[in-house]
């Protein structure tokens, strides 16, 4: 590797980031298959704010493009099994007012809203146009598609596997900030960069190796980030993406750990067939790495403003 890649400067505070490895390339995004994979560059972290993330990146408008091309479905398959909605809608349960107003951002289909119209006043962010139309039709009162287009205030906003999307996850929560009432509330869910299972994979974990996940924060990363904002951490919760059998633990740690000892063989017995990637037409999917979404890879943050 060339020496000038073993650093970087940090997008978000513009610290010193040092390289922790490769990532692989990818042929899908957004649940779409492409027809030719993307680079994957490389996981970097930074050394003053200890934010996580992937360079070179895509601009904003291709990222864009990127995703409102994508698979429409991508994001409201499994809901019924995803441990921060169950969390958060506890939490905001307890904690929220009747008819307090509830922002989504990236709301897709309304899927973690529509039981709560019930109950809160109901907004929602979404880019995807197909989507964005499936949850105005449960209810959910859209207020744009890019958080850059919201006006007004709001008594609690969710977002839900977003901050890792972001070029700038300190711009994203700034604006966050912005747009919540004094005493309001910010609810994040997304990978735990400091995870036992990430440290362990580094840069050739499923969770960085996805080309739309480009910023990867930690507690750590979120605690510096609130203070310097004026935030409160009211709540922090650790969590698997799904929940899974003790059979599905078991299977998804012995092949992570295989990979991880042994990438040769598992790269030759992709390019033998024994994948469902196409590995003959494109060799460098041979090095995407296997799924680990039972890890304890996830956490749900609560922030309140004063």
């Amino acid at each position: 590797m060339n020496k000038e890649h073993l650093t970087s400067a940090c997008p978000d505070c513009n610290g010193q980031a040092f390289i922790i490895g490769s990532l692989p390339a990818s042929n899908l995004f957004a649940g779409k298959i492409l027809g030719n994979p993307l680079p994957g560059g490389n996981l970097y972290k930074c050394s003053v704010c200890h934010l996580g993330f992937r360079w070179p990146q895509k601009s904003k408008r291709e990222l864009d493009l990127l995703y409102a091309n994508g698979e429409h479905e991508t994001w409201s398959k499994n809901s019924d099994r995803r441990r921060d909605w169950q969390k958060a809608r506890d939490w905001l349960g307890t904690n929220m007012a009747r008819g307090s107003s509830v922002l989504d951002i990236g709301c897709f289909d309304g899927g973690f809203l529509e039981p709560l119209t019930t109950v809160f006043r109901c907004f929602g962010v979404e880019i995807n146009s197909q989507a964005r139309s499936r949850a105005e039709a449960q209810g959910i009162m859209t207020a744009g598609k890019d958080l850059a287009e919201l006006a007004g205030t709001f008594d609690c906003i969710t977002a839900f596997d977003i901050i890792e999307h972001v070029q700038s996850p300190r711009i994203f929560l700034e604006s966050c900030f912005a747009r919540i009432k004094p005493g309001g509330r910010i609810l994040l869910s997304t990978g735990n960069l400091e995870s036992r299972s990430f440290r362990f994979m580094r840069s050739r974990y499923y969770y960085c190796a996805k080309p739309e996940h480009i910023a990867f924060i930690s507690p750590e990363w979120m605690e510096g980030c609130a203070k310097t904002l004026g935030l409160k951490i009211e709540h922090v919760a650790f969590y698997s993406h799904v929940k899974a059998t003790s059979l599905k633990k078991t299977k998804e740690i012995l092949i992570n750990v295989s990979y991880r000892i042994l990438p040769a063989l598992i790269r030759w017995a992709r390019m033998k067939g024994l994948s469902a990637k196409d590995t003959r037409r494109f060799p460098v999917l041979a090095d995407y790495p296997p799924s680990w979404t039972s890890a304890n890879d996830h956490f749900l943050v609560v922030l309140r403003k004063p």
